[in-house]
């Protein structure tokens, strides 16, 4: 059936509306324009390209909305259909709308009747068949891009790594101390008071998003009798600051593309389809909050996703930049708590590109004064070092030049944690920009000589009767492979296959009483380290990945890559 044309679609609006819409399209009429002579005077100017282009321009926020959830669903819905709409604006605000885009001449309110899954409609709001292939060029175009620093900027934010610092010290404190949970699994308040005090913002706010984040990147783990431990923390601090700050990106975004299917993770998608866009821009250049919205916004309206299109609003946006915005990857322009615009920093461009910096001459890492603290530069440190670093000292307060201080207390729960006198010194020796004061050294030597080194281990003994079957079996080569080392005359310290062992001498007559363990020996053997899933350690490899997205941290959760990869095949076709 032939759509009807645009004169005959606007036989649909009143009167009193068709007066308004001449108004807003700048049309002069009079009381006594027929209703004929108003519509093709409309007609002809919504014709116009650059009289539509400013109309267009000049819709709200809501309109727009309701226009493009519209065009969504080809070009009409009913008030029931509307309801993802409604989630987000009244119901009132929508009327509104719908009356306002209604005198604009762009929509007409059809009545119509039929049974749906949602019960019987009696009304659905229309675009105008004539605006449906411009609304949807206009939703499909990408914002013009605004390379300056947004004008109303008070501040411009840079965290740096004050992060990833911050999230070191939580790891090196529960590494050195037994910190245990509450029964509402939070951390002691004790306990959250020593962390925060030299953390770049000793704020709970602070703390709780340090803690948050370390969660997430499994950095930390919570285990029997809520004691916590650091789980992966060797693994996770390798590296310069770009390789750290990827890999707790990496855990913020989804893991796999299982997101996509709802639209319920609207701020997993946003990131997705933000670090697109960020990955597109320089150093140099400002996208402002507005301009990522509306980018992401055509890239959802392409994929023809309205749900998750009506979602995505400057404030989510800006909620989905605060990872990237903590790790450094990007500097934020504010306005008050408003968030304006973010630009990609050296080290973002790293991240979002799977590519190192610029090396730049090596600088200072740390150095030793002879008061016992240490001044470390941070931003130049492997973070497997700085990590080491902290669990031997005890924190003072973390900067762009932070410091830490050598104490009796820390030399010795560093040795707790099994480090000794050459993992300590010979750490600083070769680590230090600067020779080591000999009065730090002389004192860290009296600390760790204070102090004396045992094991405590759960072993398997063998044991005879008599000096000499010891002995005897001792000649045997099946037996004497098991043994550790001999702990008395009789005594033997065993490891291995033990029920082969045990097979083995029976065969040669010498019969073995296996006395039964108690509940506390047989928990130490049968306990295992739990296998975690490291999406950090080893990226997945995703084949035929375009050109253009090699690198990106979020292959493994974003469909936009499947998409460019169906057109570069259909292109080749």
């Amino acid at each position: 059936m032939p759509k009807e044309s645009l004169e005959r679609e606007l036989e649909h609006v009143l009167r009193e509306d068709l007066l308004y819409a001449c108004q807003y399209w700048d049309i002069e009429v009079t009381g006594k324009d027929s209703g004929a002579s108003l519509i093709k005077m409309l007609a002809e100017r919504m014709r116009d390209s650059e009289t539509r282009e400013r109309v267009f321009n000049s819709l709200s926020d809501i309109e727009r909305d309701l226009l493009g959830m519209l065009t969504l669903n080809d070009g009409a819905m009913s008030y029931d259909r509307l309801k993802p709409f409604r989630k987000i604006y009244s119901y009132g605000q929508l009327n509104q709308t719908e009356k306002d885009l209604r005198k604009k001449g762009i929509i007409i309110r059809r009545m119509m009747s039929r049974v749906t899954e949602f019960g019987r409609e009696v009304a659905e709001f229309k675009i105008i068949d004539y605006f449906m292939p411009h609304l949807t060029a206009f939703f499909s175009a990408k914002p013009e891009s605004h390379p300056e620093k947004p004008k109303k900027t008070k501040t411009v934010v840079n965290e740096r790594d004050s992060l990833l610092l911050d999230l070191l010290l939580l790891i090196s404190y529960i590494s050195k101390n037994e910190v245990r949970m509450t029964t509402s699994w939070e951390f002691p308040k004790r306990d959250i008071d020593n962390m925060k005090a030299a953390m770049s913002d000793s704020t709970d706010e602070r703390f709780e998003v340090v803690q948050k984040i370390g969660r997430k990147s499994g950095a930390y783990s919570i285990v029997e009798e809520d004691h916590v431990r650091p789980a992966r923390a060797d693994q996770l601090f390798v590296g310069s600051q770009y390789q750290v700050a990827r890999k707790i990106l990496l855990s913020s975004l989804g893991r796999t593309r299982a997101i996509w299917a709802t639209p319920d993770q609207p701020t997993e998608y946003t990131l997705n389809l933000a670090i697109c866009r960020l990955r597109e821009s320089t150093p140099e250049e400002w996208i402002s909050i507005q301009e990522l919205r509306d980018w992401i916004r055509s890239e959802l309206f392409e994929e023809r996703q309205p749900l998750k299109w009506i979602q995505v609003s400057e404030e989510r946006v800006q909620l989905s930049l605060e990872t990237p915005l903590l790790l450094g990857i990007v500097e934020g322009a504010y306005r008050g708590k408003k968030l304006l615009g973010v630009r990609v920093t050296e080290v973002g461009a790293a991240v979002l590109r799977n590519q190192p910096p610029e090396e730049h001459p090596r600088q200072e890492t740390f150095f030793v004064q002879p008061n016992f603290e240490i001044t470390v530069f941070t931003s130049e440190m492997r973070y497997e070092n700085l990590y080491r670093l902290m669990l031997i000292t005890d924190p003072i307060r973390t900067d762009v030049v932070s410091t830490l201080k050598i104490t009796d207390k820390s030399i010795f729960k560093a040795i707790e944690m099994g480090l000794r006198k050459d993992d300590i010194l010979g750490f600083l020796k070769r680590e230090s920009s600067k020779p080591i004061p000999k009065n730090v050294v002389r004192s860290i030597e009296d600390w760790v000589s204070q102090t004396t080194f045992a094991k405590l281990s759960s072993v398997i003994l063998f044991e005879t009767e008599n000096k000499r079957d010891l002995e005897n079996l001792m000649i045997l080569p099946e037996f004497k492979k098991h043994v550790v080392r001999q702990v008395g005359p009789t005594t033997v310290v065993v490891k291995g296959d033990i029920d082969q062992l045990t097979e083995n001498l029976r065969n040669l007559k010498c019969m073995i009483e296996t006395r039964p363990e108690d509940d506390n020996e047989q928990n130490a053997r049968s306990g295992t380290r739990p296998d975690y899933h490291e999406i950090f350690e080893s990226e997945h490899t995703v084949e035929d990945v375009p050109e253009d997205c090699e690198g990106c941290p979020a292959l493994m959760s974003c469909n936009r890559i499947i998409q460019k990869r169906r057109a570069r095949s259909q292109h080749r076709r």
